[in-house]
């Protein structure tokens, strides 16, 4: 079954002494572009994520977020920015004395402001940290899939409803197109009998002129070309597997065939036929462009 490219998973666990938070979500693209976010402390498994998606999904825009916090605190290391609170403390006494303000600078005010400290971690194993983060990206993965398999159940249902209808509106050209045939065929004889009234002419050439002509005006092989991609737009919409490249190409095929009966076919009925279904097929390849 079809799958969605639009999506959202999320997982939060702890593993190994880190507390790993996962959110992945996407929308259309022609083809797999992820961007990865982690702290500064972990871009080394920035590719390491980009390749654990590849694997699994090979269109849309994926914007993947990773948050890695070591709950064992025993490598940490907090030490004061000095630089930092001797700039902070002279600014809060320049503002007081500017403006005669009461009070007195506190170590309140400056654990207040989260850039006094620096939080520093010894050497991590960059395995362990991805032992760590595996499971809970994974989580939020499957989560991810589910959701875009659910979004492309609807997508299928709502594709087969206007290939359904297409198929409905095929089945009336083919029945119109003999009788279309015929009254033009028949117009165009008391044209042109109508023109050549008094004069010579060949009948039988005649006949032959509008033989020729039906003969290009004939949409039996559009008609029988539309109806094999509608059989095999359904067998590819049942496939296990990216199939949204393979629509979309269907796609293109169908309405250049609708084209051409439309030109061929000099028709008021099949004319309005031919409007309606190129409307359905652009209703289909809008659809298709969210199709993994």
């Amino acid at each position: 079954m079809i799958k969605s490219m639009t999506g959202f998973g999320r997982h939060r666990a702890a593993e190994n002494g880190y507390d790993v938070l996962c959110e992945v979500k996407s929308v259309n693209s022609r083809y797999l572009d992820t961007t990865v976010k982690t702290g500064r402390s972990y871009v080394a498994l920035e590719e390491r994520i980009k390749q654990f998606a590849a694997n699994r999904f090979s269109r849309g825009k994926l914007d993947i977020y990773v948050g890695i916090d070591k709950t064992a605190g025993e490598n940490a290391g907090i030490t004061p920015d000095e630089a930092f609170i001797d700039r902070y403390v002279k600014q809060l006494r320049d503002v007081k004395k500017r403006w005669k303000l009461s009070g007195r600078v506190s170590v309140s005010d400056i654990a207040a402001r989260g850039e006094s400290f620096c939080f520093k971690h010894e050497d991590e194993d960059m395995e362990l940290v991805w032992a760590s983060v595996l499971p809970v990206l994974e989580k939020a993965f499957d989560s991810f899939a589910a959701m875009r398999e659910r979004e492309g159940e609807k997508l299928a249902e709502d594709l087969l409803g206007h290939l359904s209808a297409l198929e409905a509106m095929r089945e009336s050209i083919a029945r119109r197109a003999p009788a279309a045939v015929a009254e033009n065929n028949e117009k165009m004889k008391a044209r042109i009998k109508e023109l050549l009234e008094g004069a010579d002419y060949d009948e039988s050439r005649l006949l032959t002129e509008c033989a020729v002509f039906a003969d290009k005006a004939d949409i039996s092989e559009e008609l029988a070309r539309l109806g094999s991609h509608f059989s095999q737009f359904r067998i590819i919409i049942g496939e296990n597997a990216p199939v949204g490249r393979k629509l979309d190409f269907l796609v293109q095929e169908m309405n250049r065939e609708v084209n051409t009966i439309g030109s061929k076919a000099n028709d008021g009925e099949i004319a309005k036929l031919v409007i309606e279904a190129k409307s359905t097929v652009e209703k289909i390849r809008e659809q298709i462009q969210n199709v993994e």
